[in-house]
């Protein structure tokens, strides 16, 4: 065969992409986690039922904060009017820390409050180890949500 036709090396993604890849992968399996064997489930800051599907993931520190982006108690389901702007408001900023307080307690809400003015670096193998349980964690929600 010519050398001229093999095809290109595929070049591998940059660290940014596979952060990416990996908090659309964490947002679908806290949507999935949170949701009844129906599917539904509940947005964290208005309360509105629908479908997992119908729901996003929703960062209470925002996604661009590579240091709380891949955490899962940061991501919690949230309907899109709350998700993309809502949270761009005080009233549901609040409501979602009200809810972050009674799940998990002041403290830990603090602790993500700081810890996303920290600079925060993934080796390629963490974000790839993650990416691989998120994967795992996916497959088992599926199966709990009738999912083929």
């Amino acid at each position: 065969m010519n050398a001229k036709l093999k095809k290109p090396k595929k070049k591998p993604k940059s660290m940014a992409r596979l952060a990416n890849d990996a908090a659309d992968l964490l947002q679908r399996l806290v949507r999935m986690k949170a949701a009844e064997l129906d599917g539904m489930c509940r947005c964290v800051t208005c309360g509105r039922v629908d479908h997992w599907k119908g729901l996003q993931g929703g960062h209470f520190v925002e996604r661009g904060k590579l240091s709380t982006k891949l955490i899962v108690e940061n991501v919690h389901p949230q309907c899109p009017g709350c998700n993309m702007f809502r949270m761009k408001t005080a009233s549901g900023v609040l409501d979602y820390r009200r809810y972050m307080v009674g799940r998990y307690g002041e403290e830990l809400v603090r602790d993500l409050e700081v810890l996303a003015k920290q600079p925060k670096k993934y080796s390629r193998q963490e974000v790839q180890e993650l990416s691989d349980e998120l994967k795992r964690q996916i497959k088992e929600q599926e199966a709990r949500l009738g999912i083929t």
